[in-house]
């Protein structure tokens, strides 16, 4: 017996997946009466050179995104074929699959560009109907006029997957989706790489695998403190005048602390306002990782603790800190408090230390509390 439901099968690469993305499929459903749409991750996209995240993590991020809506399935026929596969290859197997089933293909205008490119181009616009949704005005029209193609228009935010993992258009990302990026460290050598040297970036990874072992020691989440860690000197190699304008734009009075620690502040407002880390708990873990304050949490002490005894570290008697923070989270923290004010005081004078260093030593060695 016939069954002519209508499918209408969307792939890409959804790397990240996005808003639009979502819109789109959505659309399908709800508007041009689809009964399911079939997401189609690809392996690799023919026009790309690599994905930018495993298999995994971009199947995690669709079932995420799209956990709530029924008529979704997420079919992983082209990952599974491990290698690139055309188009024409995956219609060709859905349609042989399911005879009576009536599909058709899901793409943005800006494919309509190098549309006639396409694998076996001739033999795919016969075998499936394209539904084309409109991405943006700048696309070649006279592609749609020509195949007849007709150009519908969705909920557009005018999102890109490269712009979300370059850190553009955050708010206009499903917050679930950005928090999973965010909270996984997906995009980490795009989003920090270009805005330090290697040395520091290996040192911030080295600093959250660092901060993670201390978390485990001392029952907190692991994947947060290697987060906090992780991100710690995100704007250690920034401008002073990029350092300035944050500072002045959202704690103008940290201006009057040393130049060296206004990394740990900005750091903590990028994380905040640029990267839609809501997790108040990471960010004030980065603000204090330079000189602490008082009361410090748990996690504040871990990543002020990994800062000082990673891995890469080999100054005088930094095993010893090490042995210390694994022993004794809080006492580790206290003897490495107690050098840094040494080493500050003996370099700079105390004069020149800044309020919060100061703050946080009398609190936790003299006893000011």
């Amino acid at each position: 017996m016939k069954n002519n439901k209508k499918i209408a099968l969307f792939g890409g690469s959804f790397d990240p997946v996005h808003t639009d993305h979502f819109n789109m499929a959505k659309a399908c459903h709800d508007k041009l009466g689809f009964e399911e749409v079939w997401i189609i991750p690809t392996f690799l996209n023919p026009f790309k050179s690599s994905t930018k995240t495993s298999n995994e993590e971009r199947l995690n991020l669709l079932n995420l995104i799209f956990e709530n809506e029924d008529y979704i399935k997420i079919d992983q026929f082209e990952m599974n074929n491990q290698r690139v596969t055309t188009t024409y290859e995956t219609v060709s197997h859905f349609k042989k699959m399911y005879p009576y089933y009536d599909f058709s293909f899901v793409i943005g205008s800006d494919n309509l560009n190098r549309l006639e490119e396409w694998n076996n181009f001739d033999e795919l616009i016969n075998l499936v109907n394209f539904i084309v949704f409109e991405r943006s005005n700048n696309y070649k029209k006279e592609v749609a006029q020509k195949y007849n193609l007709p150009i519908y228009y969705f909920e557009n935010n005018y999102l890109s997957s490269t712009k979300i993992r370059e850190l553009e258009d955050l708010k206009l990302l499903i917050p679930k989706v950005n928090d999973y990026i965010n909270y996984h460290l997906l995009y980490l050598d795009i989003r920090m790489k270009p805005f330090m040297d290697e040395q520091r970036y290996q040192h911030c990874l080295n600093v959250g695998e660092m901060a993670a072992k201390l978390a485990e020691l001392n029952n907190i989440d692991p994947q947060k403190a290697k987060v906090a860690g992780t991100l710690h000197d995100i704007t250690k190699r920034w401008s002073e005048e990029k350092q300035i304008a944050y500072l002045t734009k959202y704690e103008k009075a940290l201006l009057g602390e040393p130049k060296p620690v206004w990394h740990s502040y900005t750091g903590a407002f990028h994380l905040k306002y640029d990267w839609l880390i809501n997790d108040e708990e990471i960010i004030n873990a980065v603000y204090n990782h330079t000189v602490g304050c008082e009361e410090m949490t748990t996690l504040d002490m871990i990543v002020f603790c990994a800062d000082k005894i990673s891995v890469e570290r080999d100054y005088e008697d930094v095993q010893y800190y090490r042995e210390e923070c694994f022993k004794d989270l809080k006492t580790g923290f206290i003897k490495l408090l107690i050098n840094q004010y040494d080493v500050a005081i003996k370099t700079h004078g105390i004069e020149a230390i800044g309020d919060k260093l100061l703050k946080t030593y009398n609190f936790y060695v003299k006893g000011d509390n």
